[in-house]
Order: C-alpha cells, then structure tokens, then sequence
C-alpha cells in the first residue's frame, strides 16, 4: 500500500482532531513535493 492511500486511509478513520490535522499537513507537503517534482521533469523535456 502506498503512503498516500495509508494517509487518506488514517484521515477518513481517524477521531482525534490533532492526529488528523497532522496527517492532513503531511498529505499536502507530499503534493507539493509531487507538484515540484513533475515541474522538474517538465523542465527537462523542454531544455
């Protein structure tokens, strides 16, 4: 299983408002890495 469906997976079961917030920030770091990473290979083909 892969760690962003682990994340999601947490978020719809977990209770604890902390806990959740957590995880929420962590699943947005993991877009944005993502987002920064396919950036990189867009810049790649171009050049």
């Amino acid at each position: 299983m892969s760690i962003d469906r682990f994340i999601l997976r947490k978020l719809n079961r977990e209770a604890d408002e902390h806990t959740r917030t957590n995880l929420l920030r962590l699943f947005v770091i993991r877009i944005r890495s993502a987002e920064k990473q396919e950036a990189g290979r867009k810049k790649q083909y171009i050049s």
